[in-house]
Parts: structure tokens; sequence; C-alpha cells
């Protein structure tokens, strides 16, 4: 079967509908459905549902999905591997970071990778957590570097995590005008206006529910710098990771330590595919970055410089 076939299938599958994929392929939609006959026939199973308004796939529909994708993700790496000459040495390095990620050892390691393998192309690419999440399982990228750590998530692999501490963020002067002490606690934050990410409900909500409190708060929103300008503004007590006020240039917002309260607050994360096959040219750049971050790397790198020097 010809391999087109299979990433014309995946893109059906995730535009949703055969003219969305014919415009994006730039293919005549009458071409689309001819492969997608030729493929329930060469696996004898329908693919997909008919008559539904978005395409819906079946479980076999689904499974091809998944094996495509993987499919289409060792023939990435194959033409990484061959263009880099085996030696990890050239080639395109592709990267995604979250469009709130910013970190100067990530930046310091960019530029390291950039000095060790200068014939080598760096490609990052910036995007929120859904779109970096597709990229790095079709292969199009081989490392994302975000905040939340998505363990929901199959055939993917935690390669670094580190952790932060929550905080309350404030406006100098606005709710805890009358309270000096550096911490404060949940039962105190149950009697005020929070704002915080739609992502940390759940934790949060649990964390609130083990003291005996429920929580209920005012601003919901899906970046932190939108639950951070709350703050600022003085409508509301944002919790957010500590580093994020310094990061995301918050920080004139007065802060509090949250009291007894056992939450791991991701301050970043590196995630990659589990169990793909990875090209030397990447090998060397997680080698390099677990020499920045401090975790064990040590897949074999054939004909480089195994990382030494920078």
């Amino acid at each position: 079967m010809n391999l087109s076939y299979y990433s014309n299938y995946v893109t059906i599958v995730e535009e949703g509908s055969l003219t969305a994929a014919a415009r994006k392929l730039r293919i005549a939609q009458p071409a689309l459905s001819n492969q997608i006959k030729a493929l329930e026939a060469e696996y004898g199973a329908r693919l997909f549902h008919r008559g539904a308004r978005r395409l819906e796939l079946t479980d076999a529909g689904q499974i091809l999905y998944q094996r495509a994708k993987r499919m289409l993700a060792i023939e990435t790496a194959a033409r990484s591997e061959i263009a880099s000459g085996f030696g990890g040495t050239k080639g395109t390095l592709r990267i995604g970071i979250t469009s709130s990620f910013e970190n100067e050892r990530l930046l310091d390691a960019l530029t390291a990778f950039s000095d060790r393998f200068p014939d080598a192309e760096v490609r990052v690419y910036e995007a929120e957590l859904p779109e970096l999440l597709k990229r790095l399982q079709n292969g199009k990228v081989e490392a994302i570097f975000v905040r939340p750590i998505r363990s929901d998530v199959e055939n993917l692999e935690v390669l670094y995590t580190r952790s932060d501490t929550l905080v309350a963020a404030y406006k100098p002067g606005a709710f805890f005008a009358d309270e000096p002490e550096p911490e404060t606690s949940f039962e105190r934050l149950g009697t005020l206006p929070l704002s915080m990410l739609e992502r940390s409900l759940p934790a949060f909500s649990n964390a609130f529910r083990e003291k005996g409190l429920t929580l209920s708060p005012k601003y919901v929103s899906t970046r932190m710098q939108i639950a951070l300008n709350w703050a600022r503004a003085g409508k509301a007590v944002a919790l957010a990771p500590k580093s994020a006020m310094e990061e995301l240039g918050f920080t004139d917002l007065a802060e509090k330590t949250v009291e007894d309260c056992d939450l791991l607050v991701p301050a970043m994360t590196i995630l990659t595919q589990k169990r793909k096959y990875r090209s030397h040219l990447v090998n060397n750049f997680l080698l390099l970055l677990s020499e920045r971050y401090g975790f064990e790397y040590s897949e074999p790198i054939e004909g480089s410089d195994n990382g030494k020097g920078a």
C-alpha cells in the first residue's frame, strides 16, 4: 500500500471530514474517497461510520489510525537519520514549547547544541498543549517542553519533570493587607475570590475536599497570564506556580505559600514519544539536555562526540 495513503488517512481523521482534508492536502475529494475504499478493501473492514456529519472512526479505523501514525513517525525518523549522515551532526532538530513557556536553561541548551553541531538546523514550534501533543504523536516534533504533566496520553514518555511551589498571588495591599504571615491556609483561601487554570481545577478541588472545604473559583481560564492578570487587577487571588510569576512578568504581585499543601505543581516537563526510534541528532540533543537538567539519558550515539565539550 502506498505510504501516502496512510498519510492522507491520518489527515482525514484529524481534519474530521473529507472536504477539510481535501482542502488541506489540495487533493480532489473523490481521490481521497477512493483511497479510503482501497484501504478498507486492503484490511477487509470499514474505517468510518457512514452518515455522521463529522467522520467517526470504527474500531478498525481507530487501530489503523494509531498504526498509521507510527509508520509515518518511523519514516520521518528514517529521513532525519539519513539526512544526519549517521553521525548526528546534520539534519533538523524539531522541538515544541507552549506559548507561556520560557526557560533560560532551555535557551542555553539550544545555544550549546547549535555551537556543538553547527551544521544542524533547529526549529522551535510554539503552540498550545493540544497542538504540541498532536505534533509529538505524529512525529512532527521530537520533544516538547510544557508546564503540565499529562499522564493520561498514551505513548508519551516523561524524560524530566521539576515541581514548583504553589503560591497565592495577589495585588499588594489587597485581600491580605492585615495578614503579614508568609503563609495562608486553604480555609482562608476558601473565603476569597480565586482565579486559576481550568486544567488545575480537579487537583485543587481534591485538595480543598480533603480539608473538608468546597472550591468555588470566581475566575477560571485556559492561560496562566489571564489567571494572574485577575490578581494584578485586584479582583482575585491567583493560585499559581511560583516560577510562573517571574517567567511571565508578574513580579509586581505579592505572594503567600499555602500551608499544609501536598500538591505537586509542575514547573516544567520534557515529553518525548515512548518506545520511538530516535535519530542520532535527537539523541545528541537529549543527551545535552540531560547534562543541563540533571537527568539520566544514555541512548547510544554512534559516530558522534558523545556530547563532550561545550
